[in-house]
């Protein structure tokens, strides 16, 4: 009120002087200097009433006392205004009297704006300022002057009506405003209390949009990430270099909550911590999401201290290896691996020779730094998903898995690593300025699936190790005696593998192959080794021991010459020129990566028809490398050399592949023709693969036909080649050649 007070007040003043001035002519002097000394009055009342300092903020009593204030300069100011009905009424003179009253209802109307949020201020000031020239008129007694006193009066009354409209209206309004600018302050409150809060919280936060781009970020984030807010806000998040937390983000965008723990490394700086987040989306008023907020916990000490804990509990302080409780439990989890794999593992025991001694001499610190580098040692000899621990004191544990599906098999791997430790461990050790020479017990049991329990597995490896100690240390001992026999007759026949390569004890058998009349196709080369004690020792007792020693590639290679420069001797006879001779390939031996030059040279070397050599593969060698299979087999094909697929049917050739290689033969395996005459279901595979063959363009030879039967029963399928003991034995080359000559 007090604010539009000044408008109206500046309005009264300038149409009482317009209204003096113009009455001046018909109103005697006396009067009009009467009222405008009144209305001067009146005026600088109001005036000093609405110029009066306010205080910022008022209490309710002093709100009350400026408001009678108010009211009495309103009164004041309407009684004034009302006196020109009568001080400067001019009867004589209609038109002055139609502008007094055209004056005085402006006066009313404008009242009514000004003061009507006090509707007793309005009402006064409009009955003030219009009952005395509605009583002017109705004195004047004519009928003109009454009905235009009746105007008056229905205008005011009219003009109170809309003043308690207006009242009613600006009153709400002013209410409303009052209630709004109290919420926007309450806002404004909770806008800045909600700033401050996110500025000093501990942890990081961040808003972002639905596009993954970050529109706001406290200072807490930006210290985490060594960088400012500025450089933060805007930044978009597909583009950082760490995107291991987007999948959270994204998460938190589709309406759920999402967490994310792990490494973090800043795009812009070189600051990285392990976090702990927490998204959340950001929905309108709608419900629509809008983007999403993410709460950032540095977790880094927790962490340290997470995995100091946990390096105490599993972990031997003084070596850094896994302790006894660690190894059990991996212990538990390679059982039940092997269960499901069927892979047999091993546990090593190590115990070092005369521990004590150095303690006792060189004292507990040089025994630490001996433990310290036997741990490093122990790293060394293992392959990566093996495990290496300590137990306590000078004992040892190394866990090795995945070592074969057989018993002997993983047996001698597990001897190749216990004798690797043994010379590792057996080198000179540097302890200060001390050399020290020490060597360990090993004790070795093997485990598959949960044949045994895990304490059980340690106890025996244990047992096994005091064996060693027994056998006078330094060496190596199974727990199972004739494991540990096998392990022995195994490595006893690697070495003397190796000698009969040295002193040439290997010689090629040949067994002849027909075909449907008898007549003589050639043979197939077989190794045999005559052994000075043992005398005759068949392939089956040695070639797995070669393949698995890598001493299959020498013994592959030799076969090769022997077999070369027998077709070399061969081609020098017409009883023998035009037979053939298979010569067995392993896969080890056809995987070499020059293996098709060693042929070639061999062949070129002996100066043989490449035709007449036909190299036997195994479905074996088809299960891996595929593509170079393919590839070696058509080099090799390049040169004249053919192939025979051997033992076919037993393996899981594939047909598509099969296509694929340049095979001029398939070999029908002796365990289908074993049983030709009375088994059915081997007939119907033997048809099957002789239908394949032909469908295929290739030779059919079966082998292991022992009866006339079988023969005859192959001749009726459509096999026309033939090998076994019907037609022959592998022989020495000479009996071979016998069974040649002419009867």
């Amino acid at each position: 009120m007090l604010s539009v007070s000044k408008v109206s007040l500046i309005a009264s003043i300038s149409l009482a002087a317009i209204l003096a001035y113009l009455q001046s002519t018909v109103i005697p002097s006396a009067s009009l200097l009467i009222w405008c000394s009144l209305m001067v009055a009146a005026s600088l009342l109001r005036a000093a009433l609405v110029c009066f300092p306010q205080p910022s903020r008022l209490n309710r009593g002093f709100a009350r006392i400026r408001l009678k204030r108010f009211r009495l300069g309103v009164m004041v100011a309407g009684a004034v205004w009302g006196s020109s009905g009568f001080l400067l009424f001019p009867a004589d003179h209609p038109q002055h009297v139609m502008f007094l009253i055209f004056v005085l209802a402006g006066m009313t109307a404008g009242g009514v704006i000004s003061f009507s949020a006090d509707l007793i201020s309005a009402v006064t000031f409009s009955a003030l300022l219009s009952l005395p020239i509605a009583t002017r008129l109705f004195v004047a007694g004519d009928s003109l002057s009454v009905t235009m006193g009746v105007a008056v009066m229905l205008y005011l009354g009219f003009m109170i009506m809309s003043m308690r409209r207006i009242n009613r209206n600006v009153y709400e309004n002013i209410t409303l405003r009052i209630e709004a600018a109290g919420r926007e302050e309450k806002v404004r409150d909770s806008e800045e209390r909600y700033r401050l809060l996110l500025s000093h919280l501990p942890v990081g936060i961040f808003h972002y949009d639905t596009d993954l781009v970050i529109t706001y970020c406290n200072d807490r984030c930006a210290a985490m990430l060594r960088n400012s807010v500025n450089c933060i806000v805007g930044l978009d998040m597909t583009l950082v270099k760490d995107q291991a937390s987007l999948p959270s983000l994204r998460r938190a965008l589709q309406g759920e909550m999402a967490y994310y723990e792990g490494h973090y490394q800043a795009t812009y700086s070189e600051a990285e911590a392990w976090i702990y987040m927490t998204c959340a989306p950001v929905r309108d008023g709608s419900g629509k999401i809008v983007g999403g907020i993410s709460i950032v916990q540095d977790v880094t000490e927790h962490k340290v201290a997470e995995d100091r804990i946990n390096n105490l509990a599993f972990y031997d302080p003084l070596t850094n290896l896994p302790n006894r409780r660690l190894l059990l439990d991996r212990l538990q989890q390679a059982l039940a691996t092997s269960a499901r794999s069927g892979m047999e593992g091993a546990l090593l025991f190590i115990d070092l020779d005369n521990f004590k001694a150095l303690n006792d001499t060189l004292g507990h610190d040089m025994g630490d730094l001996l433990l310290q580098q036997v741990a490093q040692r122990l790293g060394s000899c293992v392959r990566e998903g093996d495990s290496v621990a300590r137990l306590g004191g000078d004992e040892f544990v190394v866990m090795l898995e995945d070592l074969g599906q057989y018993d002997l098999e993983a047996a001698a791997q597990t001897e190749a690593v216990g004798e690797k430790i043994l010379a590792i461990l057996g080198e000179p050790y540097q302890l200060a300025i001390n050399e020290y020479r020490c060597t360990p017990s090993i004790g070795v049991t093997l485990f598959n699936g949960h044949r045994s329990a895990k304490e059980e597995l340690l106890k025996q490896a244990d047992i096994a190790m005091y064996q060693a100690k027994k056998a006078g240390r330094n060496t190596v001992r199974f727990f199972d005696p004739q494991m540990q026999d096998a392990v022995n007759a195994r490595v006893l026949l690697e070495s003397e593998l190796r000698k009969a390569l040295e002193k040439q004890q290997f010689r090629l058998h040949y067994q002849i192959q027909v075909d449907g009349s008898h007549r003589p196709l050639g043979a197939e080369a077989l190794i045999r080794w005559i052994h000075p004690e043992r005398g005759l020792v068949s392939p089956d007792e040695f070639i797995r021991v070669a393949e698995e020693t890598d001493l299959i590639l020498p013994i592959g290679q030799w076969v090769m010459d022997t077999a070369c420069a027998q077709l070399k001797t061969w081609q020098q006879d017409t009883l023998t020129r035009n037979l053939a001779l298979a010569v067995n390939v392993s896969a080890k031996q056809f995987h070499q990566n020059d293996f098709v030059a060693r042929v070639q040279a061999t062949v070129e070397r002996h100066a043989i028809a490449p035709v007449l050599l036909k190299l036997e593969l195994t479905e074996s060698i088809l299960l891996e490398k595929i593509e170079d299979t393919i590839r070696t087999m058509h080099a090799l094909k390049e040169i004249g050399v053919q192939f025979s697929l051997d033992d076919f049917g037993t393996g899981y050739s594939s047909l598509q592949y099969l296509k694929q290689l340049p095979l001029d033969q398939i070999k029908i395996d002796r365990s289908f023709v074993r049983d030709i005459a009375s088994d059915s279901g081997d007939r119907e595979i033997v048809g099957t693969i002789i239908a394949m063959a032909q469908n295929l363009d290739l030779d059919v030879i079966a082998e292991g036909v022992e009866t006339e039967e079988q023969r005859q029963f192959l001749l009726a399928n459509g096999c026309v080649n033939f090998q076994g003991y019907l037609f022959g034995k592998p022989v020495p080359v000479r009996e071979f050649e016998a069974m040649l000559a002419p009867k």
